[in-house]
This record gives structure tokens, C-alpha cells and sequence, in this order.
């Protein structure tokens, strides 16, 4: 027997509409909200979502008319605006550290030695006790600890402690005689710090990948538990989308497999480290990209942290008149690996903290790409910048992906770092901007806090969270509401190549958005310190609710 259906029926079922009504069935629909859809594009008052994407926006309530749906939300006047997108972060070291020895916000190098102890006697079965967030400049005692302290207290255990830049590490001894590391060892691009002829334990740049290299590798089963407590930690602050900034080629398939299962529900864009195993899965298989994750480019790193002197200055450090920081890549090396990338067709993003670095970097850059492009190769942190050197940024459309709450961070000490002549090229980044197309913003999490809001604050005021300094750390260099905005959102997905998808609220796009009571880029300091995420959303799911 056939079956005729009616022209005009035929039509509603493949639009959704109900034969009834002649109204289109959609996923979803917010209404009575304020829809802040991105930094330069209108606000609307309803949102229709259908099959993860949004499907149209209103300023008026003319969407009665046309839509319906068994999941119709009356927002009640709150905020909806695009999800935050980190631009530069390190989303399996976030989780990897929530499992760790916290050692964030100590005030001397005993009370960090105390809670490793803590740490110790609460997990008795652990051979290898690592931590991370210790920051000698913010003791009374602002030099580099020795590990005496670690053997006196825990003999017998292995103990790995990162600074909170993840560029120096202190080791106790029973570490370093496991990874063969002694008083004559010598390592290029990093230092093994000594005192009175004796090993500090202390290992900078370089020199702490030859002992993470023999510490006991991780299973995937671990890092899968650390990548969902990464995911749980970002999704409450309304994180919808991340750029991990260096990972190894086999940790981003293991994200890729845990995304195409939907046990990671955000959106990711991967930088792989340029390993000899990136290479080959290159040849085989190309790159990765689908609706939640994306990888074609590559990690490099030019130098270390300003924090710990391994960031590469023109002249000395102020306070360590001798040096000159850590180059962790020669210019030769360097040439030969950005050609390579450019001839695959591959995004390369250099970490540069130092005014050495980012010169290096910039001339290196503008010999492969030429003239402008879309290439979107990226400096990240462009810390330290000879303002000899911004003229590279627009020349050769190459993009400054930089972290606010460094500013803020470091302000107490980077000009004893720097001497003052030279901290105008420090943190500049309205000046930046003002040099080049765009600029995403991000945290560089863990070695900053997570939230976003504390991204804002530093981005806006150049306050810490008491409103320290009065009128805010070199204050002229503050973005605006809208391009910090921008930073957090369309430049940022932009800068992953993903701003057709996200980054905005707009027809077409994911319906990855946040609700909150206020407006984030408008709010004050007070406001921005007590400020939470009342909803996540990620494809027009919520994916974390306010408890």
C-alpha cells in the first residue's frame, strides 16, 4: 500500500513543524534574556537552538510566531553571552596539578616543605610525590630553596616540586640520583643549580626534562582522570573551549578518542610538541579536525620564565647581573623546524617571554612567511618586547597571544627582573594590539588561575583582587571592555582557527554560551572577584549548572 502525503505536510515534517500548529519543533529556546552575542556584533533579547547550532536570534518575541519547543527557557533579564575561550593553556597539566601537592599561595619555602609532608602522610602509597605552584619571589626569603629541607623531612620517598611557571623544579636527592642528575651535569638550554659545590635541587628548563624524561610514565587510564577533572574545574567558570599549549602526539589522540565518546564535552585546539612521533603521524594520518577538536599546529620553545631568569634578555637580569636567561633553541634549529612547519601547512605557535626571545622569534618568523598571510602563526606570551621589535607583528600578520594575570602576577617584582628602562616593553599589551590584527587572550592555567574573571580584571584594571595598585600596574596598557571581550572570545577562536563555528553568538554557529546575573566586561573589580557562572552550555547542552 502507498502512502501520499499532502505537499504541505511533507514540507513541516522536514522542517520540524507540527502539523497542528505549522510552528517548527526546535532543541531549544531561551527568550527574555540579554544576549550579548559578541564583542562586535548585536544584542538580542531569544535564541532558537537546533541540532547543537543556533538557529536563529530575535530582539523581539516574533519567534512565538515561528517556533516551539519542549525546552522554552524564560531567562528572567540574566546575561547570556558567547562561552570563554583560553587561547593559551595547559588543560592536561590542570588536571595532572588538581592531583597534586598544591603549593599555590605559600609564603615560605617551610610552609611548602609542610604540606608536601601533609601530602605524604594522606597518600602513604605513593612512591613519586609531585607538586606545583611554589614561587620563591613570593617569600620573605626571595631565593631559590634548596632540597635539605625535602631530605630531613621524606627520606624515603621521590619528590618532584614545579615552580608555578612549570619552568624550575626542585627535586629532592633521592630524585636526582635516579635520574643520574650530579653536581658536574651539564644540559643545554637549562641549568642545574648549585650551592657551596653541593646540588640545590633546583632544575631549570632544560634540565627538568632529563628527570621527568626518567620519572615512571603515566598511564592513559590516570591522564583520563585528569582530563575530566581539567573538563569539571573549567566548565564552572564557564570555559567552553581551550587551546592546549604543548602536548605530545599521543596524549592528543587520547583527548581526540575522549571527545569522539562524549566523555569530554568541550571544544579543544591542540598544539603538539615537534617530536619525532608528531612527525610521523603527521605523514600517516595528516591533521585532526572535527566539531570538538582541532590540531595542525605545532609548540616551540624559544626560552624560559622571567620568574625563575630563564627568559632570554638583550642584557642582564637587573638582579643577576651575569645572566642573560635560557635560549632553548638555537637560531639555526629554529630556521630549519619553522620551514618545516610552513611547507606542511602547520600553525606555529613560540613560546617568547623574554625581549631576546621575542627579537629572535619575530626575524625568524619574517624570513619563512615573508610578507602578510593567514597564517596566524602565534608568539605566545610576547612578554618582554623591544618596541624596536613591534614592527614584525603587522608586517607579517604574525599574532600576540598573551595572558593578562601575567601582568598581575609579576608586577611586584618584574622590574627588579627588568630595571625600569626596560619595562616598557613589558606586558604591553594595548600596545601590542595596537602593532598587530588581533590578540586572544588566555590564563596559561596552571600556572595561573583558571577563572576568566580574574583574566577581566587584569585585562581592565591591571588590579590585583584588592584593588592593588591604586590606579593599576602601568594602567595605560589596560584593554578595553570590548577588546578584552573580543580577547576571550572571537580573537581567541579566531586565533585556533575556529571563528566560523564559535567565538560569537551568531546563525550558523555552536550554541556554546554562559548565563550570568551581570555582564563580566562590564562589571567592577568587587564585582568580577565574587562573580559565578549560573549556567554552561556546549552545543545547546547545559553542561554545568549552579548548584
Amino acid at each position: 500500500m502507498k502512502f501520499i502525503i499532502p505537499f504541505l505536510l511533507l514540507t513541516q515534517i522536514c522542517l520540524g513543524q507540527s502539523a497542528e500548529t505549522g510552528l517548527i519543533s526546535t532543541d531549544l529556546i531561551l527568550y527574555n534574556a540579554k544576549i550579548v552575542s559578541g564583542p562586535f556584533t548585536p544584542e538580542y533579547t531569544a535564541m532558537v537552538v537546533q541540532s547543537g547550532k543556533i538557529e536563529a536570534l530575535y530582539k523581539n518575541d516574533d519567534w512565538i510566531k515561528k517556533y516551539t519547543s519542549a525546552s522554552v527557557i524564560d531567562m528572567q533579564k540574566k546575561f547570556v553571552l558567547p562561552g570563554f575561550i583560553d587561547a593559551h593553556c595547559h588543560f592536561l597539566g590542570l588536571g595532572k596539578a588538581i592531583g597534586e601537592v598544591n603549593l599555590y599561595g605559600t609564603k615560605s619555602w617551610e610552609e611548602a616543605a609542610q604540606r608536601v609532608v601533609d601530602f605524604t602522610n594522606k597518600h602513604p602509597e605513593l612512591k613519586w610525590i609531585q607538586g606545583r605552584g611554589w614561587d620563591q619571589n613570593d617569600w620573605l626569603d626571595k631565593e631559590f630553596p634548596t632540597n635539605r629541607l625535602l631530605d630531613s623531612l621524606i627520606p624515603n620517598k621521590y619528590i618532584v616540586l614545579s615552580r608555578i611557571d612549570g619552568h624550575a623544579i626542585i627535586a629532592n636527592s633521592l630524585a636526582l640520583k635516579y635520574a643520574d642528575i650530579n653536581i658536574n651535569s651539564k644540559i643545554d638550554g637549562g641549568k642545574v643549580l648549585t650551592k657551596n659545590e653541593m646540588l640545590t635541587g633546583v632544575l631549570i628548563d632544560n634540565a627538568c626534562s632529563i628527570l621527568e624524561a626518567k620519572m615512571p610514565a603515566i598511564g592513559n587510564q590516570q591522564k583520563i582522570k585528569w582530563l575530566k577533572a581539567a573538563q569539571d574545574e573549567c566548565l564552572q567558570y564557564g570555559i567552553t573551549q581551550v587551546a592546549d599549549a604543548g602536548l605530545s602526539i599521543s596524549d592528543i589522540v587520547l583527548i581526540d578518542s575522549l571527545s569522539n565518546a562524549k566523555e569530554l564535552k568541550m571544544r579543544f585546539y591542540l598544539m603538539a610538541n615537534p617530536e619525532k612521533e608528531t612527525w610521523e603521524y603527521f605523514k600517516e594520518r595528516g591533521t585532526i579536525t572535527h566539531e570538538k577538536v582541532k590540531w595542525k599546529s605545532i609548540k616551540v620553545y624559544s626560552d624560559g620564565a622571567l620568574g625563575s631568569r630563564g627568559a632570554l634578555l638583550k642584557k642582564p637580569y637587573c638582579d643577576d647581573k651575569t645572566n642573560y636567561g635560557l635560549q632553548l633553541i638555537k637560531p639555526q634549529s629554529l630556521d630549519s623546524l619553522l620551514t618545516k612547519i610552513y611547507s606542511l601547512g602547520l600553525q606555529a605557535n613560540t613560546h617568547c617571554i623574554g625581549d631576546s626571545a621575542n627579537s629572535m622569534v619575530l626575524k625568524a618568523y619574517a624570513k619563512v612567511l615573508k610578507t602578510t598571510n593567514d597564517y596566524r602563526w602565534r608568539i605566545e606570551h610576547a612578554q618582554v618586547v623591544d618596541p624596536k621589535d613591534l614592527v614584525y607583528f603587522k608586517n607579517f600578520s604574525i599574532i600576540p597571544s598573551v595572558q593578562p594575570t601575567h601582568a598581575t602576577s609579576d608586577m611586584y617584582w618584574a622590574e627588579q627582573r627588568l630595571c625600569k628602562p626596560r619595562m616598557s616593553g613589558a606586558y604591553g599589551y594595548q600596545t601590542l594590539l595596537k602593532n598587530s590584527v588581533f590578540m586572544p587572550l588566555g590564563t596559561d592555567f596552571p600556572v595561573e588561575y583558571v577563572s576568566p574573571f580574574y583574566t577581566i580584571r587584569a585585562a581592565r584594571f591591571r588590579q590585583d583582587a584588592s584593588q592593588f595598585p591604586k590606579n593599576g600596574f602601568n594602567k595605560k596598557e589596560a584593554l578595553t571592555s570590548q577588546q578584552t571581550f573580543a580577547g576571550m572570545t572571537l580573537w581567541a577562536a579566531k586565533g585556533s582557527f575556529w571563528e566560523n563555528e564559535t567565538g560569537t553568538l551568531e546563525i550558523g554557529k555552536f550554541a556554546d554560551f554562559i548565563v550570568l546575573e551581570k555582564n563580566p566586561y562590564k562589571a567592577s573589580v568587587a564585582e568580577l572577584n565574587s562573580m559565578k557562572v549560573i549556567s554552561t552550555y556546549i552545543g545547546g547542552m547545559e553542561v554545568y549548572g549552579l548548584k
